[in-house]
């Protein structure tokens, strides 16, 4: 570890040791030479030539190109088959995809002729309803006109009686 002098006690402060290298001077060379071994690659001798026909490159037979074309071909017959196999797999699912959605739009349609139905059904219970409601009120409205004219007929009855028992009782 570093270790400084404190200005103001005089004692060291130790510190920790950083990766940092000091500046080289311009004359050092970069890597020092030392008992470092440095391997430097391997460079033959003398380079060998071949004397054959083979040698020079750009003189090939003509007949080598066709053999690249039939390769090629095959290469793209590959590749059709590929596509095509593709395009009919494509085809399958296109139909498979197209019945399924028909099935889902009739099976649809059917839950929204039973949803109708049954609205139809529930305006129709309610109608049902409303005009039993309006019967309940109007025979209790009866039942009760029946009664004041019940009440009414039996005060009539009681003040006719009197009057005429009156009479009787005055002859």
């Amino acid at each position: 570890m570093l270790s400084a002098r404190s200005p103001l006690s005089g004692t060291t402060i130790p510190r920790p040791k950083s990766g940092r290298k000091p500046l080289q001077s311009i004359n050092s060379p970069a890597n020092p030479v030392g008992n470092h071994h440095v391997k430097s690659k391997w460079k033959p001798d003398w380079i060998e030539f071949p004397l054959t026909d083979d040698a020079d490159k750009e003189n090939y037979p003509v007949c080598a190109t066709p053999t690249k074309i039939e390769s090629l071909d095959a290469s793209l017959a590959e590749e059709l088959s590929a596509i095509r196999e593709k395009m009919e797999r494509l085809r399958r699912d296109k139909k498979k995809t197209e019945e399924m959605l028909r099935q889902r739009h009739v099976v649809l349609n059917l839950q929204i002729k039973e949803l109708e139905k049954r609205g139809e059904v529930q305006k129709v219970l309610e109608i049902e309803v409303d005009r039993l409601y309006r019967l309940k009120e109007l025979r209790s409205s009866c039942m009760n006109v029946k009664a004041e004219c019940t009440e009414e007929e039996g005060s009539q009855e009681s003040t006719s009686q009197s009057p005429s028992s009156e009479l009787d009782t005055e002859r």
